[in-house]
């Protein structure tokens, strides 16, 4: 891999991980007196902030952000310190924006940033010729030629109460400039000052604002015309630094320049997707495959499809289903439907059998890790649209060891109120029984790394989603992964076996300190959230998902698959209270390990017994003669 390659990769994850950790409230908000969502701030080096790509575009350009996330398209443009991104968008013309923030190409704080005015993101184009267009033969372009550039712009901040909404809105100081490049220098051609997306709404009756500008001056008819927006931030004015984070977005969608254009092209032939896909799953976004069941399975999906031309359009979508090799293993066809245009009403597809198209399918686990592929397609029933990229979605269903009800980004920050002792819990239901091994936590930084507090991991028996009983609680946390997303496991001190039913993880403060957590706020979990301060449990209505994940089995620790199945053997029974019988494997090595991996029983024989075992989730290893391994689990019961 070439040198430029790597800094492109390794700036689309600094990036990423920057703007997925930042908190984008301008104030700390808090609810109830107990749940508190504050700013964060994640600090990341890269090696550069621009590309060193060089790359000549002819007419048309566009780009809408749609079938990418990260760094913009190098192709087409030239910074990085922006980034493209489904997660802060709110109803975009179509699906997936560029967002200019606070944050600089190092996922900090801009050295110049203050409570005043700072210059903070640019996204700056590759060059584009201007000058004449090349194909079989050469044709100069003039202002004649009705070339104008186009874009869609929106606040960030998210629309509706506090509790809802992602994103910061950029206040009336704060301002978007976009720039055309001469050899002069660069002019300013457009700017907008900041305000709340409600507010654009009522002015734009949409929720982004459509801009159209001509190039009319021979100044930028040139071989190496370019363009650039840059954002003019402020920071909260917060005596206290744990709530001084990124702030003052800006998204910024289809950016198109073409020739033989008019005023009146406020419209385009395009049926596009303008959310991500979901899970298939009715409550989580993954879980263990040991624990699905077809109950676990969503009755139906809801999918937001636009049509933005001027008049309706009738369409054909579409979802299919295929494993990791690619095998496709269900199709669902929702047929032709006829779809608005958004113009008309501010609406969607309203068609049942495209806007929540149903679920008929359950995946067959074959293995303990195994995931799927579900692409949503929408094409035009008749003719063809501007943009293919916008009309294909995927969604990766994925069963491994852990449950999850975030999608792996954080837009805020989630705690409770700095009380010592206080909790903040999110339950879970095991469909059989099983054994916790791990816990993953998504921790927010704040600047200074003032967040970085003590605490306790507890484990409940809950009903109806409430901790009533404790199980567990954690003397000694070790850490033993840190992923690129900033999840960290921590390990339990003892495999914690637990019951079918329902159950609970907590966090438990150890002095008057506020630990801030990822706060997914593209899913919503706070039927599952609860905190606790005083006596009484308290639900959360804050919409989202704390970003904490139980882990089990053995895998989570050592990384063995729990149902490798390549000896033909059978045992019985399991569970068990007492003995372990074998039939099929004589001339073979039976081995008992505990979650961790320490071997606890060792014989040839074709029976073991483990009554004087502790109850809970154990690994049998059996290896035979040709030194062929598998692995099961066995439940010992009291």
């Amino acid at each position: 891999m070439g040198r430029s390659n790597r800094i492109v990769q390794t700036t689309l994850r600094m990036k990423r991980i920057a703007l997925i950790l930042i908190l984008l409230l301008q104030t700390t908000f808090q609810i109830k007196a107990q749940f508190i969502l504050v700013p964060s701030l994640h600090a990341t080096k890269i090696e550069t902030k621009k590309s060193d790509i060089v790359n000549y575009n002819q007419l048309p350009f566009i780009d809408d952000f749609s079938n990418y996330n990260g760094l913009p398209n190098q192709s087409k443009w030239q910074s990085v310190n922006a980034m493209v991104n489904n997660n802060y968008q709110f109803n975009p013309p179509t699906i997936g924006v560029v967002t200019l923030d606070a944050i600089d190409a190092y996922g900090k704080l801009y050295p110049n940033a203050n409570s005043s005015n700072f210059e903070a993101d640019t996204l700056l184009s590759q060059p584009i010729r201007l000058d004449s267009i090349i194909s079989s033969t050469r044709q100069k372009l003039s202002k004649g030629d009705s070339i104008y550039f186009s874009f869609y712009v929106q606040p960030g901040g998210g629309s509706g109460q506090p509790w809802e909404t992602i994103g910061s809105s950029p206040s009336s100081s704060d301002s978007l400039i976009l720039e055309f490049y001469t050899q002069e220098g660069w002019q300013r051609v457009w700017a907008m000052g900041g305000l709340p997306l409600d507010t654009l709404f009522a002015q734009e009756n949409a929720y982004y604002k459509y801009v159209m500008i001509p190039i009319v001056e021979d100044k930028y008819f040139i071989k190496d015309f370019r363009f650039r927006f840059r954002n003019i931030a402020s920071l909260n004015n917060n005596p206290q630094t744990a709530y001084i984070g990124n702030c003052d977005q800006w998204n910024i969608d289809y950016v198109y320049i073409d020739k033989d254009r008019r005023i009146e092209d406020t419209t385009r032939r395009e049926l596009a997707f303008v959310d991500r896909a979901p899970s298939m799953l009715k409550h989580y976004q993954s879980m263990p495959a040991n624990q699905y069941i077809v109950d676990e399975m969503a009755d139906s999906l809801q999918i937001k499809i636009v049509n933005l031309y001027s008049e309706p359009l009738s369409s054909i979508y579409k979802y299919y289903i295929k494993d990791q090799a690619g095998n496709l293993l269900h199709t669902y066809d929702g047929g032709f439907e006829n779809i608005n245009p958004y113009i008309m009403n501010n609406s969607y597809q309203s068609a049942v059998s495209h806007a929540r198209p149903l679920v008929n399918y359950d995946f067959n686990l074959l293995s303990s890790w195994q995931s799927f592929i579900i692409t949503h397609t929408i094409k035009e029933g008749v003719g063809q649209d501007v943009l293919s990229a916008n009309d294909t979605i995927e969604f990766v269903q994925k069963f491994e060891n852990y449950f999850a009800y975030d999608d792996g980004s954080a837009e805020n920050g989630i705690g409770v109120e700095p009380i010592s002792g206080s909790h903040l819990a999110v339950s879970y239901h095991l469909n059989q029984a099983d054994t916790l091994t791990a816990v993953d936590i998504y921790f927010n930084s704040s600047l200074n790394e003032a967040n970085l507090k003590s605490f306790y991991i507890c484990v409940w028996k809950s009903i109806n989603k409430i901790p009533v009983e404790l199980i567990y609680k954690s003397e000694k946390l070790t850490p033993i992964s840190d992923s690129l997303n900033k999840f960290v496991r921590f390990e339990l001190e003892e495999a914690i076996f637990l019951e079918q039913g329902d159950f609970s993880l907590s966090l438990q403060t150890k002095g008057n300190d506020y630990l801030n957590i990822g706060f997914d706020r593209n899913t919503n979990s706070s039927q599952y959230t609860y905190s606790k301060t005083g006596v009484n449990w308290e639900q959360s209505f804050l919409s989202g998902s704390v970003m904490m994940r139980p882990y089990f089995g053995y895998k989570a620790l050592v990384g063995l698959d729990e149902q490798n199945k390549v000896l033909d053997f059978n045992f019985y029974p399991n569970p068990t209270s007492s003995k372990i019988f074998f039939q099929g494997i004589s001339n073979a090595e039976k081995q008992i390990l505990d979650i961790s991996g320490r071997l606890l029983i060792s014989t040839f024989e074709n029976q073991i017994d483990i009554s004087y075992l502790k109850q809970g989730v154990y690994i049998l290893r059996v290896e035979n003669e040709e030194g062929i391994v598998e692995t099961r689990k066995i439940v010992k019961t009291k």
